[in-house]
């Protein structure tokens, strides 16, 4: 292999970090799906190619893209206070809207090219699954970028979720309601604004005929197929801890042995009564727009035969909601629930009651105390 000299390095970083606002994205991938959907894996497969190097989860460009929203950004400085300085100064000291954008193409260019050039290749795949939030402003700001839908089940994806983060403590869930509940629909919006722009591959057909997928998706990139990309047990895992820590170990080569996984939340009252809550969720319409078949979902969950019920069943609504929405009511039925699940009703009747102690009577003789002194 030819070694580059110090000044075609030079030059190469200049390109790569020139502040253009001609970027249009034409180096990068972005996978676009919901966690757990298979990404990890598809990204591992993709990262055998000598083209394309990768990363974990960069979550890079969510941070620029917010910066001109006043609404879904937490900050210490005031989110709203700061969007309006933004824009004001856009609107009056620059070209508006258009300057910003500018910018994060040039943000873009610099670091995703300082990536390449240090790997010495020339395809940046970006694997971000929160990616489902920005992908009108991503495809705004970089329209000769190559985008991949990848799609599955969404009870595979419930199932793999509860699986791996949750184990028990349900109200964990609620930390992924941005992916489970609105990716869904913004990723069907996303089919229909991308067009040609993207390429759609479901989970299921991936590990299924996985030289058929990987193919027809090297075609689209523009890169040539190698069957060796389908063992990616030399390919190096990408560096950083936003990975999936379950699932592509268990494996070198795609494998359909996690296909019906799914099902086994039939098994289980309190999993049966989440996957039931999650397909009301998402509705008929999302459902089918996926490629999925609700009333075929729901029938193969019902059919299960029930090995293992619970209690009380902590209900979906509660799950999935943060703990700063719930209302008074809501903090005594998760108390009451866990407690019931895990020792009988008597412990979840004495845990409620705490929690209508320390919030109502409790506090009422804090008060009185405090105002008799």
């Amino acid at each position: 292999m030819k070694t580059q000299s110090a000044e075609e390095k030079e030059e190469k970083r200049m390109v790569n970090s020139q502040v253009k606002s001609g970027y249009q994205g034409e180096d990068l991938i972005f996978i676009i799906s919901q966690p757990k959907a298979g990404s990890t894996l598809l990204q591992r497969l993709l990262a055998g190619h000598p083209d394309i190097q990768t990363s974990a989860e960069t979550w890079l460009m969510l941070h620029p893209v917010y910066g001109l929203r006043s609404h879904g950004i937490k900050t210490d400085f005031n989110a709203n206070w700061a969007s309006t300085g933004v824009r004001e100064f856009l609107d009056n000291y620059a070209d508006g809207e258009q300057t910003y954008r500018d910018g994060v193409r040039s943000f873009a260019a610099t670091i995703y090219g300082r990536a390449l050039e240090k790997s010495g290749k020339r395809l940046f795949l970006d694997k971000t699954p929160r990616y489902t939030m920005i992908v009108n402003e991503l495809y705004d700001l970089f329209p000769k970028a190559k985008y991949v839908l990848l799609l599955r089940n969404p009870l595979a994806i419930l199932k793999s979720e509860l699986h791996t983060y949750v184990n028990g403590d349900w109200q964990i869930l609620s930390a992924f309601e941005p992916d489970l509940v609105a990716a869904p629909a913004r990723i069907i919006a996303a089919r229909e604004l991308l067009g040609n722009a993207a390429f759609e591959i479901r989970y299921e057909d991936l590990v299924s005929s996985p030289e058929d997928s990987v193919r027809s998706l090297c075609d689209f990139l523009g890169i040539e197929f190698d069957i060796a990309m389908l063992d990616y047990s030399t390919t190096p895992a990408p560096v950083g801890s936003m990975n999936d820590p379950v699932g592509i170990h268990r494996h070198t080569k795609p494998s359909t042995t996690s296909l019906d996984k799914w099902k086994e939340l039939g098994g289980d009252t309190q999993l049966r009564s989440f996957a039931f809550g999650y397909l009301d969720d998402l509705g008929e319409q999302t459902i089918f727009g996926l490629g999925y078949d609700p009333k075929e979902l729901r029938a193969a969950i019902d059919k299960q035969p029930v090995i293992s019920a619970v209690r009380s069943i902590y209900p979906w609504s509660l799950a999935i909601c943060p703990r700063e929405r719930w209302s008074f009511k809501q903090h005594i039925l998760h108390d009451y629930v866990m407690a019931t699940q895990q020792n009988g009703r008597l412990r979840g009747l004495v845990a409620a009651a705490k929690v209508i102690w320390d919030r109502v009577g409790g506090g009422a003789v804090r008060f009185l105390v405090g105002g008799s002194k």
